[in-house]
């Protein structure tokens, strides 16, 4: 079993290759097998996975540690190992037959997503069928299963996920996109399959408290944890190894770039430096703040029986707003690259493009309304949550 340390060494050696196929993997519109191999070698996916089934069982600092080294190298990486490793997490959380289907002979299986409920589930004998159309498939192209989500028998208080195997699943070649081209979010469509119930757990913010199935078997305490939050958490980590990546791009084309307006070195401007400066502090200080409340919460698994809603919406908060904070301070950067940012043969647009599109995922687009139920908490005033994420 290799260390946590070491798995996080792992992911920083690959970024220099990360960095050189990103070109190539955005025109395709999908990260290349070789990467994902790569990923699967270093037992990079294995971070949450439980023992039980030859994971590492890994605290959740790590994973964000391993997302943002790969998403410095490439955006596109760092989200979607980000989502193949949370839904080991979730995965865990459910009944120990549908984790065997999964893991029992392919320990290395890729789980995809599309979490929102466009499917519509019907009830039969055993459970469901399962039949829909789910847009923003992260990475569906590797995927060996896929969590989707949708409301059984048209009840919207029945929203649930359901884990399916991809011979259902058929891949829409849809994905032509502004930002994120490399994550090869497609469209996955599946039609009237059967869905064992043991492969469906309910989901959504009021499942907090729920005694999942899976806890029966795997006694981690960390596995109680809030799984949407550990989910903000995970993809908002990308933000921070993205706008680093950033950073690293700026430094690299502008060391020995003299501006054409000023005459002068661009690594000896005030404005480049504030800005490069913010950029790096910023970084430091959201790495920091992430590792925090992750620590916090595998803590207050082990130590509650029930999560207080005031900190749940903390912790959700600070995780959704790390994407805006990331986002203002490549603009900052984007801003003082000049006319050689416009081009797609350097990663600066590329990064900046990828941010920008980063807050349309729900985990990061939710940030206002989350911190009005702060605000609403520091009042002590009811709120309602949010219905979905």
């Amino acid at each position: 079993m290799p260390s946590g340390a070491q798995l996080i060494a792992a992911s920083e050696k690959m970024i220099p290759d990360l960095v050189a196929r990103a070109p190539a993997d955005e025109q395709a519109g999908k990260v290349s097998r070789t990467t994902v191999d790569e990923i699967v070698r270093h037992g990079l996916l294995r971070v949450c996975q439980p023992k039980r089934y030859q994971g590492w069982e890994m605290p959740f600092g790590t994973l964000a540690q391993i997302v943002v080294n790969l998403a410095r190298g490439d955006h596109s990486v760092g989200w979607i190992y980000g989502l193949y490793a949370l839904h080991g997490h979730h995965l865990a959380m459910f009944d120990d037959r549908a984790q065997r289907d999964v893991w029992g002979d392919h320990p290395d299986a890729i789980i995809a997503s599309s979490y929102s409920p466009y499917g519509k589930a019907v009830s039969a004998e055993g459970g469901y069928r399962l039949s829909g159309s789910w847009p923003f498939a992260s990475g569906c192209d590797h995927g060996d299963w896929f969590f989707v989500g949708g409301l059984v028998d048209g009840d919207p208080a029945k929203f649930r996920t359901f884990l399916v195997p991809k011979q259902y699943v058929t891949i829409v070649d849809d994905w032509q996109v502004f930002g994120l081209k490399a994550t090869g979010s497609k469209t996955i469509t599946i039609k009237d399959a059967f869905v064992p119930a043991y492969r469906s757990l309910p989901f959504g913010p009021d499942t907090e408290d729920m005694e999942f199935p899976g806890y029966a078997v795997n006694k981690e305490p960390r596995y109680r944890a809030p799984y949407l939050v550990v989910f903000n958490r995970g993809v908002t980590a990308v933000s921070i190894g993205s706008l680093q990546g950033m950073i690293d791009a700026f430094i690299a084309y502008n060391r020995k770039k003299v501006s054409v307006i000023t005459g002068k070195a661009v690594a000896e401007l005030p404005d480049a430096l504030e800005a490069v400066g913010e950029a790096v502090t910023l970084v430091d200080q959201l790495k920091i703040l992430a590792l925090h409340d992750l620590d916090a919460l595998e803590r207050y698994a082990a130590e509650r029986d029930r999560f207080d809603p005031a900190t749940v919406n903390l912790f959700r908060y600070r995780a959704q707003v790390a994407w805006q904070q990331c986002l203002e301070a490549a603009q900052s950067l984007y801003e003082l690259v000049g006319g050689g940012g416009l081009y797609e043969t350097l990663p600066l647009a590329r990064f900046y493009r990828n941010l920008i599109g980063a807050g349309n995922h729900p985990a990061t687009a939710v940030w206002r309304a989350t911190v009005r139920q702060v605000g609403s908490d520091a009042f002590g005033a009811p709120t309602a949550r949010p219905s979905r994420f």
